[in-house]
């Protein structure tokens, strides 16, 4: 019976000092827990919506990404050739490497288009 008390009351006691511990380390640096991360992220799968600045990708498993690219964002052909912007265009395939945001949405640092553009076929 006192075994049982004694073990409730450092349950107990450890419970009133760790949520403080917790919320002290949550301020300091390198915590990351609590603090918003971006991971590497690469996707593969067809533009099914293309806006400036954005684009809506389906991949294989038709899961639905919203990507997000910008001036900086490095966009080539698979062969390696510089492409642009202009040639991201529904329907065409593409790989796209970023950051996924704890939101959801790929922070593109390059894309590489998988196929060419419709008007660019022959």
């Amino acid at each position: 019976m006192i075994r049982l008390w004694v073990c409730t009351l450092g349950v107990a006691l450890l419970l009133c000092f760790v949520p403080p511990a917790i919320s002290l380390a949550a301020d300091s640096p390198g915590w990351s827990l609590l603090s918003p991360q971006e991971v590497n992220f690469t996707l593969e799968g067809k533009i099914t919506r293309q806006t400036p600045g954005k684009l809506t990708v389906a991949s294989v498993e038709n899961i639905i990404f919203r990507v997000r690219y910008d001036d900086k964002t490095e966009i080539k052909r698979k062969d390696g050739s510089a492409a642009s912007a202009q040639d991201l265009r529904v329907g065409v395939e593409v790989r796209v490497e970023g950051d996924l945001t704890e939101a959801g949405e790929v922070l593109a640092a390059r894309i590489e288009l998988l196929s060419e553009p419709a008007s660019k076929r022959r």
